[in-house]
Parts: structure tokens; sequence; C-alpha cells
């Protein structure tokens, strides 16, 4: 064990600071250096026992920088130049080592992938390269290239010390006035009104106005000391180091084969190799590590990761000649999706989070960053929903479900992302009412937030379109089917999974005025679309307000933001008591009617006038189906004339087999999500996380028309005024492609060779025979009518559509 650099010899605490950071790992004392050089000095660093001794002191160092979506690359590529410069900024050396990094692939398919990722390379203005085997073999002489179709070159990746680099955040932070202290763990808290007050430890109380958890092996216990359960649990990685030799050049990249599952970090004369195996072990069975468990390692098992030596063996034939210096199985921190967890813990005003963080070292700077803009100014200053805490709710909170997720997702760490695969862990867990009747009609399901939803239905005698692939054509014709249903029919859909609140109180109507874009205050039976913004005018939720009475209202959000947006809004939400908020997700169950016949069916099964003169578009009301109470609301996410159906959970399935009794002489069909995503494409409906986000506002999206200036002050009208002021600088635009290429969002978009940036959302249009993607474009290229589009390293042209591709005027909605 190595002797820390600049250890604190203080060990009486201080009996306050303003901000408590538990956890002197990598990214807690990244969080600590980057409060300091924001000028915040009264911070206190509390390790339980020495800086690195959880996770990070037996990381591997790997420092790889792409990701899928370009903020989290932003964010890996501000940690990599941190590497580069913090060594002589803090006079720690941290053993940056910038020898690029390349990732293999050996089957078609992976170098479709790879092709993609290039595309989003490109669409970022990141700086990577496909090279062929002739160049891996140049760049890493030890590698067989049979069988290789090419790679991924990063010259700007490479890797780094841990122990190091987390010694130069430290020491960084010490500068800065940053207190840390080894040696005292935080044993609770002392909360009061949705704070906490004190931190506890064996040395006394210290007294806080923030806290943050960054206690990575440890996080899921410091979370239940506040009365939370962290949807992160702990896993064993394995990987070895090869004894010496000098057949193993100097400033080897790093190295990555997907394919044989493996992973190699140049080491002096060595190399140590490491993957994702199939089936990892959750530490102690449920992923529960004590806390006096110490800078300690599991009981090698070699046979466990024999996939990984055979298949790195086969690939760098040289393994075969060295043998094994060391082994390090230890204990890894994961989430239930495998990314890392950050923000601020429900139901606490001052209590951040950030763990869960399997590839730590190399997220440590960025997320260091982050975190301090989240404590400092409220935001992280970028997008960061992919790894935001409130992606997960109650569903993932469970020690066995975290244990079968996170070791799913341990295991497909390399492996390809399929867009239409889904995860197979903790299956089929929450229910719809009609889960039973829709799975006898052919439903195949896929999951949201814990939820079986139909994706698709098959006939009787149909085959399953295949999953490994990237194209949407085997998809074509039983999407296209559902498509045309809504389209020229009527169809219901089961979207039951639709996170919903009840709000109500005196002060409601007041409290969603300044916290909605649009104006609420609408007559009793009114359907209000809206967003709300943070203090920028970015877009933090995306839903529909229904009015129920005077001070009552029905609030519908999508599956997945739920825990989201409905913290935003009890965060901000009166103390006097004028306003409750419930959660009534699992009360009602929905079913969408939609299609040019809707109204044929409702009529047939309703003793209520459900003309458009009675019952107009963005209007609600309660009407009865048949025997049964239903909550109707005449609105549609798929461009056709429909109502979405709230119906009371036990009367749910009644409801559906009446109205598919009434519909089936005119053709009505069940549909799923698939559908939906090429309905809303083709009628320009956004969808927030792909299409708007806290970065963007719905002056850029095209959402003006859902902003009220006139009705008063609220949150962010202040940014929108000096942005209607100035004008806006980037927009969102809508284009249609010449060819059918495979769009899903992330694909690069160019004029005249030159990038532009990249979509947001893309989907073929069944109506229109075309394949529709979404994007921003900024400055003068706001005013271009044609681009092209680049996916899997194929283009095709792409024409501005003005509004959208589908029923502009908005005539079928309000048939």
């Amino acid at each position: 064990m190595r002797v820390g650099f600049g250890k604190t010899d203080m060990s009486k605490l201080p009996s306050h600071a303003r901000i408590v950071i538990v956890g002197g790992g990598a990214i807690g004392t990244s969080i600590a250096y980057h409060l300091a050089k924001a000028g915040e000095k009264d911070v206190l660093l509390l390790e339980k026992r020495a800086l690195t001794a959880g996770s990070t002191w037996h990381a591997a160092g790997l420092m790889g920088q792409l990701r899928s979506k370009v903020n989290l690359t932003r964010l890996m590529q501000y940690s990599a130049d941190l590497c580069a410069r913090i060594g002589a900024e803090t006079g720690q050396d941290v053993g940056w080592k910038n020898v690029g990094s390349l990732r293999l692939a050996a089957s078609d398919a992976r170098w479709e992938e790879l092709k993609r990722a290039h595309t989003a390379a490109r669409s970022y203005g990141f700086d990577m390269e496909l090279v062929g085997p002739d160049e891996v073999k140049r760049l890493f002489p030890l590698v067989d290239t049979k069988g290789l179709r090419g790679a991924t070159w990063i010259a700007s990746d490479g890797h780094v010390d841990p122990y190091s680099l987390t010694h130069a955040y430290a020491k960084g932070a010490r500068a800065g006035g940053v207190r840390i202290v080894e040696g005292v763990a935080a044993t609770g808290f002392t909360i009061r009104d949705r704070r906490i007050t004190a931190v506890k430890t064996a040395e006394g109380d210290v007294g806080c106005e923030i806290v943050v958890n960054a206690a990575g092996l440890w996080a899921r216990q410091l979370g239940e000391l506040a009365g939370i359960d962290l949807p992160v649990t702990v896993v064993e990685h394995e990987y070895f180091v090869t004894e010496k030799s000098p057949k193993v050049p100097d400033d080897l990249p790093t190295l990555r084969d997907p394919d044989a599952n493996f992973y190699v970090k140049p080491e002096p004369g060595a190399m140590a190799i490491g993957g994702w195996e199939k089936q990892t072990r959750a530490a102690y069975g449920l992923g529960k590590l004590p806390l006096d468990f110490g800078q300690e390692l599991f009981a090698d098992d070699l046979e466990r990761i024999a996939e990984v030596i055979e298949g790195a063996s086969n690939r760098i034939p040289l393994l075969g000649e060295l043998g094994v210096r060391s082994v390090v199985n230890g204990p890894i921190p994961i989430s239930a999706d495998g990314e890392p967890v950050m923000g601020l813990a429900g139901g606490f005003e001052n209590f951040f989070v950030a763990c869960g963080f399997t590839s730590g070292i190399a997220a440590s700077g960025g997320a260091g960053r982050a975190m301090a803009n989240w404590i400092l100014e409220g935001d992280p200053g970028m997008d960061l929903w992919a790894f935001d805490l409130r992606r997960f709710g109650h569903p993932h909170g469970g020690l066995a479900y975290l244990r079968d997720s996170a070791i799913e997702a341990y295991s497909k760490y390399y492996a390809i992302a399929w867009p239409e695969e889904e995860r197979s862990a903790c299956r089929p867990l929450r229910r719809s009412p009609l889960y039973q009747a829709l799975t006898a009609e052919g439903a195949v399901n896929g999951a949201k937030f814990g939820w079986e939803r139909p994706n698709y239905f098959l006939a009787p005698g149909e085959s399953r379109p295949p999953l490994e692939t990237f194209e949407r054509a085997p998809h074509a014709e039983v999407i296209g089917r559902e498509h045309r249903a809504v389209r020229e029919r009527v169809a219901l859909i089961d979207q039951s999974s639709f996170s919903k609140f009840e709000i109500s109180g005196p002060g409601a109507l007041a409290f969603l005025q300044w916290l909605a874009a649009a104006n609420v205050d609408r007559r009793e039976d009114a359907v209000v679309y809206t967003q709300m913004l943070n203090r920028r005018g970015g877009i933090e939720a995306d839903l529909t307000i229904m009015r129920r009475g005077e001070s009552r209202f029905h609030v519908v959000t999508g599956s997945a933001f739920g825990t989201r947006d409905g913290d935003w809004i009890r965060r901000h939400m009166p103390r006097d008591g004028s306003v409750t908020m419930q959660d009534v997700t699992g009360a009602y169950g929905v079913i969408n009617l939609c299609g040019p016949l809707a109204r044929d069916v409702l009529a047939a099964v309703t003793e209520h006038d459900v003309s458009d003169a009675a019952f107009a578009y963005m209007t609600c009301r309660e009407i009865r189906i048949g025997w049964a109470p239903v909550f109707a609301a005449r609105v549609t996410y798929v461009g056709e004339l429909g109502w979405e159906l709230h119906v009371p959970s036990e009367y749910l399935a009644y409801v559906y087999e009446v109205l598919r009794e009434a519909g089936t002489p005119l053709g009505i069909a069940n549909v799923g999500y698939k559908a939906i995503s090429s309905l809303r494409m083709e009628k320009r409906y956004l969808y927030w996380g792909a299409d708007i986000t806290p970065d963007d506002t719905p002056l850029e999206a095209g959402l003006g028309f859902a902003l009220s200036m006139k009705k008063g002050d609220f949150q962010g009208r202040d940014a929108i005024a000096a942005q209607k002021e100035r004008g806006i600088a980037r927009k969102l635009a809508c284009f249609r492609l010449d060819d059918p290429l495979p769009v899903y969002g992330g694909e690069a978009m160019l004029a005249n060779g030159r990038i532009l940036g990249m979509t947001t959302s893309g989907d073929f249009g069944h109506t229109i025979g075309a394949p529709l993607v979404f994007g921003y474009l900024k400055g003068e290229d706001m005013a271009l009518r044609e681009i092209e589009v680049e996916a899997f390293g194929r283009r095709s042209r792409a024409t501005a559509v003005d509004r959208c591709a589908y029923d502009p005027e908005g005539k079928r909605i309000r048939l």
C-alpha cells in the first residue's frame, strides 16, 4: 500500500462547515477541488479511512472520452483535459499517458456500430478516426488482425494513475481552502424540515448547509442513514496484470476489443487485461459492502473471466507466453442501469448524490465540475439526464432488483447496442390491468420505468422481427400496419404507464400559473399543454395539465419522467400547505382511443355527447363508458382525433373490452409504442430528453405557441423575454430524407461536407413514406432548406419540412 501525499494531521473536526463531502475517492476529491476552484472555501471532506481506500485504489485508470450523448462526451473530454494539466498545477504527477485508444471491430455488426459512433463523433466535433487492420497493427503491434474489420482511433484518449490523480485533486482542494479529514466516518444525520443540518461522526457532529454523498462503495449505506434507497449496488470486477516482458513495447495505446469482451491498459513492459464477464457477482450476495471493508480484494476467480482470457489470448498471441503477475478482483459500484447517479436526492433540499461510477476515473474531472456547479448554481451547467438520479424511482431501490439489474447492465457493457433490443432483467415487474389480455392479443412488450408496455402486436402465426439489426426494414410491416390503423381507422393504445399527479388546494392555481409557461387559468374543463422552465428558460418538464375543478388539476407526464417532474414540482411548492400533490399513477389506467373513427366507437358506448361541439379539442370531463366512470381528455400525441381515457384501475379491463367490442366492426386495432414514435415524428410532436432538454428553450424548439407572456410572471419568463428581444441563435428543424436510412437520433447533419450538428430524433414516417429527423441548426444555418444526414457511414439528401410533415393545419385532430 502506498503512503498518502499531504495527509492532514487535523484529527479534530470543525463544529461547522458550509459544505460537507463524504467520500475521499476520485469523485469526492474532484468535487472538493472544483468547489475550491469556484471560490468556495468552507468545505470539509470526510473520508472514513484514507483517500482512495474505496474502489479508486484498484481502478484500472482507462480514460476514454466518447459517449453516446454529446454532453456526456463533453464531460469526459474535460476529465482528460484536466488530467493533462492538473499535475503541473498542483505539483502532483498523475501519471497521465496520452497514448490514444483503439476500439476493434471483429464482426460486420460491430463495424456498423463503430461507424455509427464515428458519425456521432463527427456531429459532436470530436476527433475520432476509422482505421483499417493495417493501421491497427501499426499502432498496437501485438495484435493479430485476423478477422478484423477495422477500429476507431481516438488520439486524445489515454490512461492515468487513479491513486495519484485523487491526491492531485485533494492537493488542489487543500490549496483552495478545503479541509480534508481522514479516518472519520459519517455515522448519521440530523434532519429538519427536508434539510440535513448536521453530519454525525464518532468525533462529534458537524453542522452544515449542504451534504454531498460521494461515498462510492458505501453510498447506499450513507443514503440509508438519510432514509433513502439509492439505486446503486456493488459488484465484483476482475482483471489481471501480466508479467513484464521486453516484447511489450513502450507507450502502447489502450485497446478495447468488445467482440472478444476485453480491454487492455498498458503497464511498463506489461499489460493489465480485464473485461465484463457474463456473470459477475454482487458483493456479499446482495451488493452491500460491509462498512469495515478496507483496502481489500476478493479471492481470485480466473474461471469466471475465462472467456475474457481466451478472447484476449486469441487477439494478442503474446499473452500465451506471459505469466500472470497479479490478479485484481475488487468491488466496484454500479447503478441499476450501469450509468452514474448524480443530483439532488428526492425529499431533501440540500443532500446531493454523486455515486455509482463504474468508470469513475474517466468521469471524475467532469463529474466534479458538474456537481460543483449543481451545488453552487442549482444545475449542473448542462443536461445530464442520462446520469440524473431522477431517472430512477421507487421500483429501482430494492437490493434484489439492483443485484439482478446491475449484473445484466455490467454483462452488456461491451454488447452491441441494438436499437430495438430491450433489457431482460427484473421483468415483468409493473403490469397494467390489461397486461394479460394484450399479451394474449400478441403484444410484444418493452420495458419503461419498470412497466411492461406493448411495443407492437403480432398477428397469429406472424414471426417476431429480429432484434439484432440496425435497420428499420424488418419492423416496417408490423409497425406500418399499426401506424396506418391510427391514421385510417381507429386504435387502442394502453398508456397506463403514464405518470400522473393530482395537484390541489387553494393555492394550486396560482402555483401552477407561476411554475408553468402556459396559461393554466382556463375554464374548468381545459387541457393545457405546457413546459416548466428553469431560470435560464430551459425546458425542465414537458407535460399536460388538465383542470378538473377550481382548485384541482390532473397532471400527466411520460412514464420515465414521473420521479423527475414530480420532484421539480414538489421542490417549488409553497410551504404554507396551500398546495398538495399526490402521485396517482397506479390509481388510473389509461387507454388512448385514437383515429378518424374514434368518435364513432366512443359514441357507441357512452351516454354522453362526444360531438366536437359538446366535447372540443383540448378539453376534459367525466363520462361513463358502459357502466364505468372515466375521466376523458380530448388530446393527442399521434395527430388524429382521439381521447385519453383515464380509468380507475379496477375498471380498466372492463372499459377495454367494451371499446374493443364496439370497435370490431370498424377494424379497431391494438397499437404499441413503436407506432407512436413514427406517428409523432410526422406531426413534429417532441420528446423530452431528446428533442427538448434543460439546455433548450421553447423558442428554440418551436414551442412558442405554448408560452403565455401576457399572463404575468412565471419561472423562466425573464430569460424568455430576453431571448425574444435578441432573437434565437438556434432552432429545431425537421427534415425529410430522400433515402431510407435507418435513423434513430444521433446522426450527423452536414452541408457541403461541413458538420452542422446532430439529429435529436429519427424514425420512418409510414404515411409520408420517408424517414424524418429533428435537429438543431445554428446561426446562418437556420435558413438551410437542404442538408445531408449521415447514418452508419451512408448519406442521404434531406429537405426541410415546414411546420410538420403530416396535416400541418391540424384539421385531423379537430374532426
